[in-house]
């Protein structure tokens, strides 16, 4: 599974790589790293995504329900930050893809 990361969310890839690892539940799920992405690949201006290789079948609602609470909790000493969805794909060679943007935004 990929994590990628909208740049106006203001969180980044390392940030959360380090916050998903940091988290017991997160961890259980399979570590996490940082890798580049090719430009425009899910989101415009995205170059790097967080990879987690999944060592159990986790459903789709866990997993954006632990992305929307980390991703949140790195926001929260930012005042005044619109709102994130976490919508899920699926990439053409198959893989899990986890896109978080603001809320309304388009990937």
């Amino acid at each position: 599974m990929v994590i990628a990361l909208d740049p106006a969310v203001g969180v980044n890839s390392a940030e959360l790589a380090a916050a998903w690892d940091a988290n017991e539940q997160a961890r259980a799920v399979g570590p996490a790293s940082v890798e580049t992405s090719a430009r425009g690949d899910f989101l415009p201006d995205v170059l790097t995504l967080v990879a987690i290789p999944l060592a159990v079948n986790v459903a789709s609602t866990a997993i954006t329900a632990l992305v929307t609470r980390l991703v949140a909790r790195l926001r929260n000493s930012r005042p005044d930050q619109p709102d994130i969805e976490v919508a899920e794909l699926t990439s053409a060679a198959g893989d899990r893809v986890m896109v978080v943007r603001l809320r309304g935004g388009r990937s």
